[in-house]
């Protein structure tokens, strides 16, 4: 068997040619789909196992923000990225110059994940071709904030003749895409999300459809924001949704699930992940992190900020993305949550959690990471993803941070004070936004072809 498109000899019963990517046959969806390669930049570190260790260790990326006034600003706390900490490797001068920080945040990411799954060396160059290939990237904000809004100042004050002609290539939300995909040559399916705090989840599991229905042989999965800019701190404290309880205390804002929960704290981030066809993965000897069982996204269609109190929406998503992946709810083991720490997200969605795992919600493992990394908004699903597949590696669940106080409406097993070993086989992983978004992925760990 030979691939149509390059010549190079394949395996009997193959999906993807392994050297091009060229689809060898015409089944339109079924396929396994498995990460392969993971990247992470958080307020914690700049990698993934450094953000994981920290994230058992019980620390936190929270801290006073530089640019949070008291007496200006209700919340002077953010989960900030430390821009001496973000890697310059991938883009040339010219290009870096031109990119918006989150695009530099999610292609340094990507760089990571790409050289996990061995598919570019460490000259940053790629070891195979890449050209089927695609991307599917996620962010609320893009550049808007960071370029948009200093460009305007500009405008307003000089006049047309002041406005950079690269702004137009600078900050809109699917530069990032474009630029891990030229960077690579990646010339596959591309896409660019933007669904609130449910994009990084939902960026995910677009690109798993995109390998299962068998359109590319491997999808770039991600999500990236940027938010230190002072006014997206604003506008969420004008709706009142930040903690003003600990400025002097950064490490304990951010309360997920516990009684004591005043609102979320922002953070910033990127994760990215490799996601490929089993067979592709194979044939090229790839080291298989997880698998992708399922996906699912519904709306609440309810109210433009509040979720539904009874989790109505958020359960659908999760019985469909089972019901996608072709699993049970009590062969769930433990549940990555949402839990941004605000009072009735958290109720909303530990009733979600009832409505779909029934009697056994209550003893399910579920955890949140949103206290040691900050709500990262758009990344938040992609970072937490990573989390849950570190969890399928270490079999080990990272503890809430600054769960003390239970709540009885929460009523759940929430994993706190240490990590906790266990045996974890299937999770599912939450995430919930704005305008009634809700994504639910499955994940399982790879136990073989």
């Amino acid at each position: 068997m030979t691939c149509p498109s390059c010549g190079a000899d394949a395996t009997q019963g193959s999906h993807f040619c392994r050297m091009c990517g060229t689809s060898l046959d015409g089944v339109p969806r079924g396929r396994r789909v498995v990460v392969t390669g993971m990247g992470a930049i958080t307020s914690l570190a700049s990698s993934v196992q450094d953000t994981w260790q920290r994230i058992l260790n019980g620390d936190t990326g929270i801290r006073r923000a530089a640019n949070l006034i008291e007496g200006k600003h209700a919340c002077l706390l953010r989960g900030d990225v430390d821009d001496a900490s973000i890697p310059k490797r991938v883009l040339t001068v010219k290009v870096a110059r031109n990119a918006s920080r989150f695009t530099h945040l999610v292609i340094e990411a990507t760089a990571d994940a790409l050289m996990q799954a061995r598919l570019i060396g460490p000259d940053l160059e790629p070891l195979s071709d890449l050209s089927q290939a695609g991307a599917v990237i996620g962010t609320c904000m893009g550049g808007t904030q960071d370029d948009y809004l200093p460009a305007w100042d500009k405008y307003q004050e000089y006049g047309e003749s002041r406005v950079a002609p690269h702004l137009h290539v600078t900050f809109p939300h699917n530069l990032a895409a474009y630029n891990i995909q030229s960077r690579w040559g990646m010339g596959g399916p591309s896409l660019t999300l933007a669904t609130a705090c449910a994009t990084g989840a939902q960026a995910i599991g677009e690109a798993f459809l995109n390998v299962r229905e068998g359109r590319a042989p491997i999808m770039i999965a991600g999500a990236v924001e940027s938010t230190s800019q002072e006014m997206w701190t604003a506008g969420f404290a004008a709706m009142r949704a930040l903690p003003t309880d600990s400025n002097d205390d950064p490490g304990a804002a951010s309360r997920p699930f516990d009684a004591t929960r005043a609102g979320f704290v922002l953070g910033e981030g990127a994760a990215a992940l490799v996601l490929e066809e089993l067979g592709h993965a194979l044939s090229r000897g790839a080291t298989i992190l997880a698998e992708i069982l399922g996906f699912s996204t519904t709306n609440d269609a309810y109210h433009p900020i509040a979720p539904i109190p009874e989790g109505t929406g958020a359960a659908r998503a999760i019985t469909n993305a089972l019901m996608d992946a072709g699993v049970k709810a009590d062969e769930i083991d433990h549940v990555n949550a949402h839990a941004a720490s605000t009072p009735a997200g958290d109720v909303a969605e530990s009733n979600a959690i009832r409505l779909a795992f029934g009697e056994r919600a209550a003893s399910i493992p579920v955890t949140s990471i949103k206290g040691a990394v900050g709500h990262c908004m758009g990344a938040s699903g992609a970072i937490e993803t990573v989390a849950a597949v570190m969890t399928l590696l270490d079999q080990v669940i990272p503890p809430t941070r600054n769960y003390r106080n239970p709540d009885p409406e929460i009523g759940l097993d929430i994993v706190h004070g240490a990590p906790r070993p266990a045996v974890v086989n299937k999770i599912t992983k939450h995430s919930f936004g704005l305008g009634g978004q809700n994504a639910c992925l499955v994940l399982g760990r790879y136990v073989g072809a």
